[in-house]
């Protein structure tokens, strides 16, 4: 199983505030769509709840102990009570997408990282996980200006885990 995270995050190493994304660049989003469709995502109940519904076309694991009362019942969801449930999936990629808790249980199981950096410091409550170069190593960087439709600059990265 290949796991990789994926996120947007500030500069100063923000990804949220208050349960909500600080910033909305629309390409960030259909790089998100375009990565995840067709694939399972795993996500915490925070970041459930923050986005309100399962994400279509995909299969949406949540990772929570706690009830979630909202849920409509469809096939492409299930919920987990522990991290460890994760490696007895059968699914050849996992997506993991938030938030803090679940990315700091997950990162060193990782195999790649696709950020989203947001080229401004941002202040909110949660944090990425700090990416250690002795163990990633970027395989890409696509810098973008801002325009009309993206008020900051961004790039897309990619960093894959360094293979001892």
């Amino acid at each position: 199983m290949k796991i990789i995270l994926i996120a947007a995050v500030s500069k100063n190493g923000f990804i949220g505030k208050k349960n909500q994304l600080m910033w909305h660049l629309p390409n960030d989003l259909k790089r998100f769509k375009n990565l995840t469709i067709g694939e399972t995502i795993l996500m915490g109940r925070k970041t459930f709840e923050s986005i309100g519904k399962c994400l279509s076309k995909r299969k949406n694991i949540i990772l929570t102990k706690k009830k979630i009362n909202f849920i409509k019942k469809t096939n492409n969801i299930k919920i987990i009570s522990s991290i460890k449930h994760i490696d007895h999936l059968l699914d050849k990629k996992i997506f993991v997408i938030g938030g803090e808790k679940i990315y700091d249980s997950t990162i060193e199981k990782a195999d790649v990282i696709e950020l989203t950096l947001v080229h401004k410091n941002f202040y909110g409550d949660t944090r990425f996980p700090k990416i250690d170069t002795k163990k990633w190593k970027k395989i890409y960087e696509f810098v973008y200006e801002k325009d009309k439709n993206h008020p900051y600059n961004y790039s897309f990265i990619r960093f894959e885990k360094i293979k001892k």
